[in-house]
């Protein structure tokens, strides 16, 4: 128009342009939202439950091989018994077949040791395996400082377990000199075992060795709990802390998102 006033058209032109460009705006938010919503459902699939998976994997295996250790060391004062059985009682009284007995129990005894030899070595590859993904979830959600700070406190607590262990370790076994064990076997060997005073130096000998032995499975099981228990207490708090900021991210909705 000529007196300068916009005609209808150029009103409704104007009014309708911010509608469509408004409807495409908020289209590509949308699009933008459920995006980010996919993302943090792949997190929780490939990262938060794998993690928990594992998790639940390495204490099972743990929790076996401290209990292992206790088994092991019950097996060792069994089979000093049964020696000392052996050693007091002639053997016209021990039966044609008793020698089932002892076999059976040394038998076991070696497949403990060679059982938490296994579990130790399924518990570190599992450990090791496990803090990689805590450390990849941390990376994931942007905790990572929080995680490191973690990790330290957990090292460093765990660190002082093996302090302790290598202390109590050290002392058990104060009164054995390793160079002396393999002539002591051959002493074993060549020993007249018919003779009582043979036997009984035989069994004072026998028991210098196995009751370190004993102690020291204690102290693995011991320690190894310890272990096990601060290896949970730090799951639990990278659990609350992944959990947390993964619930925060998805419960903020799509006005708080979008804002």
């Amino acid at each position: 128009m000529s007196n300068g006033t916009p005609s209808f058209f150029s009103q409704l032109l104007i009014a309708v342009i911010p509608i469509f460009l408004g409807s495409f705006l908020f289209a590509g938010v949308l699009e933008s939202y459920k995006k980010d919503q996919g993302i943090q459902k792949e997190l929780i699939k490939d990262y938060f439950r794998p993690m928990r998976t594992l998790q639940v994997s390495c204490s099972s295996s743990h929790n076996e091989l401290f209990l292992k250790y206790g088994e092991l060391s019950g097996s060792s004062q069994l089979m000093f018994n049964e020696l000392v059985h052996m050693s007091v009682t002639p053997d016209s009284k021990l039966g044609r077949d008793y020698e089932i007995i002892p076999m059976s129990i040394f038998k076991e005894n070696s497949e403990l040791k060679q059982k938490i030899e296994d579990l130790k070595t399924t518990v570190k590859k599992c450990r090791a395996d496990l803090f990689f993904k805590y450390e990849e979830l941390a990376l994931a959600t942007g905790t990572y400082p929080e995680f490191k700070r973690l990790a330290e406190e957990r090292a460093t607590q765990i660190n002082a377990i093996y302090s302790e262990r290598k202390k109590k370790s050290k002392e058990n076994t104060k009164e054995i000199n390793p160079n002396q064990l393999i002539p002591l076997m051959r002493e074993f060997v060549t020993l007249d075992l018919s003779d009582d005073t043979n036997k009984s130096m035989f069994m004072d000998k026998i028991e210098k060795i196995f009751e370190p032995t004993k102690q020291h499975s204690l102290i693995m099981a011991e320690t190894d709990q310890s272990i096990y228990e601060k290896e949970y207490d730090f799951f639990q708090s990278l659990h609350k802390l992944f959990a947390n900021e993964i619930s925060k991210q998805h419960s903020s909705g799509f006005i708080s998102w979008v804002f």
